[in-house]
């Protein structure tokens, strides 16, 4: 249904085609001499790149996942698996057990925040140790879930729960939108649990509502009125930087971009604007659907992308960036 239906949002783009970056003709530097490398949970990736939660707990995402996990081990980038819930209700783990494939990047377990009164911290350990994970995506889909006839709307005491999980889990904690955005008092908000990284998620790529919409005649007629919700991936950024600059350096959690990013070329505009890590969802499970040869070619290309465009600014690394590379 990701793949193939349409999902996206409408009306509302990622707000990145309106930010250019400073182009120069004279570099300054040899192409090769750029190095993407940055440390991130608690290891050192080829690239500032994650790539995103999006599948998981059905056969067709096996095979997908195994892909994934061959490109993200090769390029070395961390690698998020989709929803666990299914995994701790009795579902076939297949999909999951990835960590044979990569066993050298960050692997994030996946599970949706609202499904914490029902798990508790002990089906996070749970599934963090199933999944051999590095850390913990607790993700945030309060629109999705209220369009789905079967979703759970119990969101009052989520943050308390996410604080508690952070408390007590023993590994990195990701809070993250699923397609809709932040605005800067969510960010605020998750910053006070002491997250470990915060996935603004913006508006602009794959609309939830719309893929929920897909499965049930009564959600698609109430999705309809969301195919434009939320805060762009540009604006969601700019709000959590608006949060972030003030944070003390020892609670401030890594800044994650993703939501719609076309190429390395976006990517890179995140991180000019302040994000530490950038995210690609959909394109990439595409790419996994067609095999682990061209989930690593489409991973190297969004890489390469990247490469290229922080060269083209005259920059040598991602710590070099930010606003005054922007034009």
């Amino acid at each position: 249904m990701v793949l193939d239906g349409d999902v996206a949002h409408v009306g509302l783009t990622t707000g990145l085609e309106g930010v250019r970056l400073a182009a120069r003709a004279l570099p300054g530097h040899d192409l090769d001499t750029v190095d993407l490398s940055v440390r991130a949970f608690g290891t050192t990736l080829g690239a500032p790149v994650l790539i995103s939660c999006m599948t998981g707990g059905t056969g067709d995402a096996g095979p997908v996942n195994a892909a994934l996990a061959a490109a993200a081990q090769h390029h070395r980038v961390a690698l998020g698996l989709g929803s666990g819930r299914v995994l701790l209700q009795g579902g076939d783990p297949a999909s999951f057990e990835v960590r044979d494939i990569a066993p050298d990047v960050p692997l994030l377990a996946n599970l949706g925040a609202v499904q914490l009164a029902e798990v508790g911290l002990d089906g996070c350990h749970e599934l963090v140790e199933r999944t051999r994970a590095d850390a913990l995506v607790l993700h945030l889909n309060a629109v999705q879930e209220a369009v789905q006839p079967e979703g759970d709307t119990g969101f009052g005491d989520v943050l308390g729960r996410i604080a508690d999980v952070v408390a007590g889990l023993g590994v990195p904690v990701v809070a993250k939108e699923v397609g809709f955005g932040m605005a800067a008092d969510d960010v605020r908000a998750l910053v006070d649990t002491g997250v470990a990284a915060i996935d603004v998620a913006g508006a602009g790529g794959t609309n939830w509502a719309r893929v929920e919409g897909h499965r049930d005649t009564d959600a698609g007629a109430i999705a309809a009125a969301f195919v434009d919700w939320g805060w762009s991936t540009h604006d969601s950024l700019v709000a959590a930087m608006g949060v972030l600059g003030d944070a003390p350096a020892d609670r401030r959690p890594l800044l994650i971009a993703s939501g719609g990013l076309a190429h390395g070329v976006d990517a890179v505009k995140c991180l000019c604007l302040g994000a530490d890590l950038v995210g690609f969802g959909r394109r990439l499970i595409a790419a996994g659907a067609e095999g682990p040869e061209r989930a690593t070619s489409a991973l190297g290309t969004l890489v390469q992308q990247m490469r290229i465009a922080v060269w083209g600014i005259g920059a040598t690394r991602p710590s070099d960036l930010g606003t005054a590379h922007l034009a």
